[in-house]
């Protein structure tokens, strides 16, 4: 992520697109009260370092996000724009996956590392994911678009687009009417 990016990635993530002042707001949000904000930006900020070669800087901010808020963040995961983390404490995220963009990741989620026969970056979560308290991604355990992932699930394999899961292990319980296609005259 170089530094074009992690500025536009803030600007949504933690700024909410708020114009003005930018930098020096987000400066602001590293020491602010609103913790999911400042695990946002920790991670674009130790994403960034770590493409410039600043691996000890990165490293430092994984361990920040460790220790002060519980939130876990392995090597090599990548993350799409817009995610959250309403209440950012005990979140693992292995190493090697890949989470879609705008999904929501609650409290004592464990997105397990990516098996060892995946040879590129696995796709655990898709686009428009809410991964409700408790829930757990283990094995060959992933969700496509526009999923959501009841409390306490066990999502241990291959789940498709527009689904509710609950259960240990996890099961369809619902559907989700399918997000309306974009044009380009709606952007």
């Amino acid at each position: 992520m170089n530094l074009k990016e992690f500025i536009s990635h803030c600007h949504v993530e933690v700024l909410r697109s708020r114009n003005g002042l930018l930098l020096l707001r987000l400066f602001r949000c590293l020491w602010s009260q609103d913790m999911s904000r400042q695990v946002a930006l920790r991670i674009r900020l130790a994403q960034m370092l770590r493409h410039y070669g600043f691996k000890k800087l990165s490293q430092r901010q994984l361990f920040k996000l460790a220790t002060r808020f519980g939130v876990y963040l392995g090597n090599r995961t990548q993350i799409g724009l817009g995610v959250r983390f309403p209440h950012p404490t005990s979140v693992v995220v292995g190493a090697g996956l890949r989470i879609g963009s705008k999904c929501r990741l609650y409290q004592q989620v464990t997105l397990a590392a990516a098996p060892e026969h995946w040879q590129d970056l696995m796709p655990r979560l898709g686009d428009h994911v809410t991964v409700y308290p408790g829930a757990k991604f283990v094995g060959e355990g992933r969700v496509g678009n526009n999923v959501v992932v009841g409390a306490n699930a066990v999502v241990n394999k291959v789940f498709g687009d527009n689904v509710v899961l609950a259960g240990v292990p996890a099961r369809i319980v619902g559907s989700i009417e399918p997000l309306p296609i974009a044009t380009e005259a709606d952007e």
